[in-house]
């Protein structure tokens, strides 16, 4: 009778695990040093209470959609296929904020958990808005809309996380509204902007105590990072105008630092790459020219001409009377300012600082939290959070 009784024991703790839970907040525009502006709000917390990194490193373009495709994936964009938030396929045609889970060409990690049986949840994620090659999340929340309120956000995380252990997912991953609209309007160095932080410190920190009151901390880990930082910028670089002044048709896809340039006649090629480098705000490369590092080459989505360019310029394909003051998606590697957060609190987090970690790490570390297996196709690494 022992025996059978410590068998059935076994076999209830087997069905029922005690799993950890993965929760992922990410703060849009959030730039590396805008925690510590926090006083008593969740980043001040989690400052001295979890761990925080000294930033996170975006992909190129540092951008909204291909930084959270990366972050989902553990792959680049070049391998991914989502350039930036809209770009142009030379056999799909046009992508814009698309909420077309299909346009993303490596399987999204809650894909990957889903086909193991492991329930996954979004609230506003890039890609997660329709299955992915067939493959559904257990809980979505869409048709995306700026309009919905952190404060929804948290109450429907609390819903996900009270559900019985065979209907809780295990993953769960939310787009929160940072301080991108703010920054992007006013300046990084708005006073706008720090109020706007101080709100979405004070939600986290809510966000905190409610799981807090739900005594789920034991089993629940959070994350929380950011997509791109944030630079001011004064020149507007119009690409469309330079070209049509030198009589090049092409089709233009532009982002703030990085434009493709599909050329109708490729008789133009050479001339065009003339014409453009005469604008010595523009680092102009043939796409056999990129450098393999930059992770822009993509064999339909990639430019017969790509243009690069730095802060405080921008690139832009039409007359602007209302430009923004500040922007994102420059190089990582040679502007700090588009280095973003990452925070970690909860269940197997030591209160310790570590250096700087990358986007492309972020897929690989919540399968290690979830102890689950990491595909060979990830180009990130799993980071230490102990």
């Amino acid at each position: 009778m022992k025996s059978l009784l410590l068998s059935l024991l076994l076999f209830s703790c087997f069905i029922f695990p005690e799993d950890n839970i993965v929760l992922v907040i990410s703060m849009d525009g959030l730039r590396h040093d805008y925690p510590e502006k926090s006083q008593s709000g969740g980043f001040s917390l989690m400052s001295s209470q979890g761990l925080k990194a000294e930033s996170l490193i975006p992909v190129y373009q540092s951008t909204t959609y291909p930084a959270h495709v990366s972050m989902a994936t553990g792959v680049h964009p070049d391998k991914h296929g989502i350039l930036h938030n809209s770009f142009y396929d030379k056999e799909k045609g046009l992508y814009s904020y698309s909420p077309e889970a299909n346009w993303i060409q490596i399987k999204p990690i809650w894909a990957y958990l889903e086909e193991k049986g492991i329930k996954t949840a979004t609230y506003f994620w890039v890609g997660s808005e329709t299955a992915w090659n067939g493959i559904e999340i257990t809980y979505s929340k869409f048709p995306f809309s700026s309009r919905v309120s952190e404060k929804t956000k948290i109450q429907q995380i609390i819903d996900w996380l009270s559900l019985p252990d065979n209907e809780r997912p295990r993953l769960i991953m939310s787009w929160w509204h940072g301080i991108d609209s703010t920054a992007h309007k006013h300046g990084i160095t708005n006073k706008k902007v720090s109020q706007s932080f101080a709100k979405q410190d004070q939600y986290l920190l809510d966000l905190i105590n409610k799981i807090k009151s739900k005594d789920l901390w034991k089993k629940v880990t959070m994350i929380v990072l950011s997509d791109h930082g944030m630079t001011n910028i004064s020149n507007l670089i119009n690409v469309n105008e330079i070209l049509k002044k030198a009589n090049i048709k092409a089709k233009v896809s532009i982002g703030p630092a990085v434009g493709h340039i599909f050329l109708e006649d490729q008789n133009d090629l050479p001339n065009a790459v003339k014409i453009l480098k005469q604008n010595k705000s523009l680092d102009v490369k043939r796409k056999n020219e990129l450098d393999e590092s930059l992770n822009l080459f993509h064999p339909t989505r990639t430019g017969d001409i790509v243009i690069l360019t730095k802060s405080p310029n921008m690139l832009v394909s039409r007359k602007n009377s209302n430009p923004p003051i500040g922007m994102h998606g420059y190089n990582p590697k040679l502007n700090k300012d588009m280095e973003g957060i990452f925070f970690a609190y909860g269940n197997k987090i030591n209160p310790i600082q570590i250096g700087k970690v990358k986007q492309v790490d972020v897929a690989p570390t919540i399968l290690s939290l979830l102890e689950v297996d990491i595909p060979e196709y990830m180009e990130g690494k799993e980071i230490t959070l102990n």
